[in-house]
């Protein structure tokens, strides 16, 4: 009988690790709900683009997707509080209600000089989406854990 011999040692250079996959840009975290995605984006639309679609376009697609934040954000916070789902859009909300707020004081103008001061309702419309993500955020918080 032979005995079997060692194999030869090859020197195999470790492989490099793997660079982790990047998404591509996201506008909210990873578990956020679809909806609430759909709804917070129709809404941006809307906003962004009112002085080249026009008031009549504009206040359709922000009503198209207001149902869905409506919907999606309370959705959302109970499932995070229940179930420990991530990606509540907190920062998306944040970033609504302030962007709003700064844009609400540079949307004043008059048609005449001497006529009243208008506003358009296009940021008080960014606000309120932004306080309707914020105002369940509380809600959304995990509970912590009660030890016995």
């Amino acid at each position: 009988m032979t005995e079997p011999t060692a194999p030869t040692t090859l020197s195999i250079a470790p492989e490099p690790a793997a660079k982790p996959i990047k998404s591509g840009f996201a506008f909210t975290t990873d578990g956020c709900r679809s909806d609430v995605r759909c709804g917070a984006l129709l809404i941006l639309i809307a906003i962004f683009v009112w002085l080249w679609l026009g008031p009549v376009v504009s206040s359709r697609l922000y009503l198209i997707g207001a149902p869905f934040l409506l919907w999606g954000v309370p959705m959302q916070a109970l499932q995070a509080r229940r179930a420990g789902r991530p990606g509540y859009p907190w920062k998306l909300g944040l970033a609504m209600g302030i962007g709003g707020a700064l844009m609400w004081p540079d949307l004043v103008y008059r048609e005449r000089y001497d006529g009243e001061l208008l506003w358009q309702p296009i940021a008080p419309l960014l606000v309120a989406a932004g306080v309707w993500i914020l105002a369940w955020w509380p809600v959304a918080r995990r509970r912590v854990a009660v030890v016995a």
